[in-house]
């Protein structure tokens, strides 16, 4: 008698377990299902559920034409690799941060998209809660703004560019007025002529640079003559402010994997608004060190007031700037590219000056390297 009446009340404890948690499961489907954002809920490859929103982003005309796909349909072949690894993030109970990939509509069309992951609960047994947001608008806005930016950056420079040249041009008429008086063998006056007149390329063809868009292109770049290149651009604009730039170089002829003249524009951007920074003179440092055992980290320091924490804060926020000038656009810029090569960018200031610090991996872009090798298939996401 009493174990029967145990075994009842156990039975109606386990069914009252289960109403709750298919109610808990009712408001959870009702909250993702009118989120703006699109969510699918996934486990290994499978779809279990997907959002109006959802259905609409991928160009679907129901939710049914989604969940019969598998994961590995809607990503373009170049990140299988790199949802693979934010898929075991996310199965041993960690979410990922947003991140950017290409996705692919029902009607084959590829659109930019960012992606974060959740681990959950789903129909009793692990799953993944997907939130995806559609940038292809944001990107494009963005690509116009750093146009822009880019040649906000090349009017700025141009008091510098021009003093920069008008130096070495005046050595070369110096001396080619000396060859005229004296006609003998002096090789010397030729070898700093040759000297000058490639200095003058090198800032032309820095100016180049910036002036020209660029696909993001990965390449061996060695660190050391890329801040070397930049710190030559600069340098004239810096004197002109009585700022001196110095470079430690603690990684040696370091070679990493990313766009040259992508990061120079990081770098430029920069060290010029550090030159801002400090109106009545000071030292900006550059530093070069490694960072744990495949990154390398890059300090940039200059001993200007700083930045109050309201300002700092907001470092990075498109159309935010203390300049009368600014556009707000330079840092923004600079961060994604940055991201891009999936480094990390970090401010710090007080009333001492303002450092930077930029992160880059030593190895380059996984997903470049990948490429080469073939596409994987993604058995889960």
């Amino acid at each position: 008698m009493g174990s029967s009446i145990k075994a009842a009340n156990n039975g109606s404890i386990k069914t009252n377990i289960e109403e709750e948690l298919e109610k808990r499961e009712e408001s959870y489907r009702d909250l993702v299902d009118n989120s703006p954002d699109a969510v699918i809920i996934a486990y290994e490859d499978d779809i279990l559920f997907i959002n109006e929103t959802g259905a609409k982003l991928f160009g679907a005309s129901n939710k049914e034409e989604i969940q019969q796909k598998k994961i590995v349909d809607l990503i373009h072949p170049d990140y299988h690799v790199r949802i693979k690894e934010r898929v075991e993030i996310v199965t041993r109970g960690d979410a990922t941060d947003f991140f950017e990939y290409k996705l692919i509509r029902l009607d084959g069309t590829v659109f930019e998209a960012e992606v974060k992951g959740i681990p959950t609960i789903f129909q009793n047994k692990p799953a993944r809660h997907v939130i995806i947001r559609d940038i292809t608008d944001r990107k494009k806005t963005l690509e116009l703004l750093l146009n822009a930016e880019k040649l906000n950056v090349a009017g700025q420079l141009a008091a510098g560019i021009a003093h920069e040249v008008r130096n070495p041009l005046t050595a070369i008429k110096g001396f080619l007025q000396l060859i005229e008086t004296k006609l003998n063998d002096h090789k010397s006056y030729f070898d700093i002529i040759q000297s000058e007149i490639d200095r003058i390329e090198l800032i032309l063809s820095e100016l180049l640079i910036l002036a020209k868009p660029q696909d993001l292109k990965f390449e061996p770049v060695l660190l050391q003559t890329l801040i070397e290149d930049v710190k030559t651009l600069i340098d004239t604009q810096a004197i002109m402010n009585n700022v001196q730039i110095e470079f430690v170089n603690d990684c040696g002829k370091l070679i990493i994997n990313g766009d040259k003249n992508q990061l120079k524009q990081v770098l430029i951007n920069f060290l010029k608004n550090a030159i801002e920074a400090m109106p009545n003179g000071g030292v900006i440092t550059i530093e070069l060190k490694k960072h744990d055992f495949n990154q390398v980290k890059m300090l940039i320091k200059d001993t200007g007031s700083g930045m109050t924490q309201h300002v700092l804060k907001r470092v990075g926020e498109p159309f935010f700037t203390t300049k009368e000038s600014g556009t707000g656009l330079g840092i923004m810029n600079s961060k994604q590219i940055v991201e891009n090569h999936h480094g990390t960018v970090h401010f710090w200031s007080d009333e001492k000056g303002t450092l930077i610090e930029v992160i880059l991996p030593i190895n380059g872009d996984k997903i470049e390297r990948t490429k080469q090798r073939g596409r994987g298939f993604l058995k889960k996401w």
